[in-house]
């Protein structure tokens, strides 16, 4: 299986970027729940009132059955042409995964996992055990990940 990345950028208008609040969640709901969604992400850079859809795919097949979804069909892609003001998609095979990393809080090492597009491993420290929690000091909030 090659995953597809599934790439949406959006800047929104001031009234539109409120309305596209308020279906964030349930955009999420949404697509995972559509069969083949491997992770869906949503980053916001709130001060440019811009959105960054990641998804990632197991086939094309499953890219088709997000576009043909209800939700998307009646509300996102009729809502996007209101609120929007800028918008951008881009799709992706992966054609090299490289190892995801994370450091330990409590050991200082380093844990590699696989694969490395997904956010959910490793969970636990090769070297102590303990879990790998999930922390940010980065300025732009992640709305949701898989």
């Amino acid at each position: 299986m090659t995953p597809l990345l599934v790439v949406a950028e959006f800047r929104c208008s001031e009234d539109g970027d409120a309305e596209l609040r308020k279906q964030l969640d349930r955009t999420l709901e949404e697509v995972r729940a559509v069969e083949g969604c491997l992770q869906a992400t949503v980053w916001e850079r709130p001060a440019e009132r811009r959105y960054l859809f990641t998804t990632m795919w197991s086939d094309r097949d499953a890219v088709r059955r997000w576009v043909e979804n209800e939700f998307h069909r009646t509300i996102l892609m009729p809502g996007f042409r209101r609120w929007c003001t800028e918008g951008s998609f881009g799709e992706f095979a992966l054609e090299t995964d490289h190892d995801r990393a994370r450091k330990c809080a409590a050991c200082g090492r380093w844990t590699r996992g696989r694969p490395g597009w997904s956010e959910q491993g490793p969970a636990t420290c090769r070297q102590c055990g303990r879990a790998l929690a999930w922390s940010s000091d980065a300025t732009q909030r992640d709305v949701g990940g898989v």
